[in-house]
């Protein structure tokens, strides 16, 4: 199971505990002391999730919770278990629909800036070759996953003919077609260990295009 199913279960069971918790006395009020206690970890747990899911601390889903979970109900705290378990509610649904960026997506691309950070040392330090290949490589998984994600078969075919369907897709340009098939060249070069036919501009250039690819399609 991945971790967007797990957290996508995670928040089906928070719906139907808080199903209960969201209802106090007559009056709003909670009905005891571990009622209160129970909002108060089911409204962080809530919270937390929510940031898992979304990144943009502007997005409303966000933003409706930080500021619902912010303020202190005390003794009317399951009136806010209330507001953020129908923020819950409909987050899940956005998530079943495919609406959000995926957390997976995110995942990867933390570690290939991560990666691309490592290259960029190198880079900086000369050492054009280990630049290349960790450069080279972190293209082709971000492309290889940009195609998963798009619906493009992806398992065995050449990085070439990759690209070509990220253009047919709509996700490429001919113009970054150019930059992808030149960065393409770097990871076959890297790869075969043929140094001297590529350069450091060469490696900079795949560094470059690659971020723009993880910042466009990956990251939220």
């Amino acid at each position: 199971m991945g971790i967007e199913e797990k957290i996508k279960n995670r928040i089906t069971e928070l719906i139907n505990s808080g199903r209960q918790l969201r209802y106090g006395r007559g009056d709003g009020w909670v009905r005891d002391e571990l009622q209160r206690q129970n909002c108060i970890g089911w409204l962080v747990s809530a919270q937390n999730l929510v940031h898992l899911v979304v990144n943009d601390h502007g997005n409303p889903y966000r933003s409706s919770t930080d500021r619902i979970c912010g303020n202190d109900r005390g003794n009317v705290a399951p009136q806010a278990v209330g507001e953020v378990h129908a923020i819950l509610e409909l987050l899940l649904v956005d998530m079943n629909l495919g609406l959000l960026v995926s957390i997976e997506n995110r995942v990867r691309a933390t570690a290939f800036d991560d990666f691309l950070d490592h290259a960029k040392e190198y880079a900086m330090a000369g050492y054009k070759n280990q630049a290349g290949v960790i450069a080279g490589v972190v293209f082709e998984d971000t492309a290889r996953t940009i195609c998963r994600n798009t619906g493009i078969e992806e398992n065995g075919i050449q990085l070439d003919t990759l690209i070509n369907g990220l253009v047919r897709a709509g996700i490429l340009t001919q113009v970054q077609s150019k930059r992808a098939k030149a960065a393409a060249d770097v990871r076959t070069r890297a790869t075969h260990a043929d140094w001297e036919k590529f350069e450091l501009e060469d490696v900079k250039a795949t560094i470059e295009f690659t971020e723009e690819l993880i910042r466009k399609n990956l990251d939220g």
